[in-house]
């Protein structure tokens, strides 16, 4: 899973991808402390012109001080896999605060980037 970034709502988007597999057909999903989530859209799986397919999925959120500690999963499965393949971030909220009308959140990724938003 790259790292996730935030888009111009102010809410924090996850990108999972796979590549280099064949057949087409692949299922992703995703968690959030153990909890299914939904992502934004169907799986994008492309042609990678060599008999082989890319796949990519998004998740989008916004996270609170209730997020704090909590993982995000992106799963795999693929029917040449003897188990799913999964990635995982884990969600550090370093600060909140009241700025007039918005909150400020930042959180701190697996990858060490930090990334904060208004919500």
């Amino acid at each position: 899973m790259g790292p996730a970034f935030e888009n111009r709502e102010g809410t924090a988007v996850a990108r999972c991808t796979s590549t280099g597999f064949r057949p087409k057909a692949v299922n992703v999903t995703w968690t959030k402390q153990d909890d299914h989530i939904e992502p934004d859209f169907q799986p994008t799986v492309t042609d990678m012109g060599n008999n082989s397919y890319s796949l990519v999925s998004q998740y989008t959120g916004r996270f609170n001080r209730s997020n704090n500690g909590k993982t995000l999963t992106c799963s795999v499965s693929h029917m040449t896999l003897t188990q799913h393949v999964s990635e995982s971030i884990t969600i550090t909220v370093l600060c909140t605060y009241a700025h007039n009308i918005f909150v400020r959140v930042c959180v701190l990724l697996k990858t060490r980037e930090m990334l904060c938003f208004y919500a």
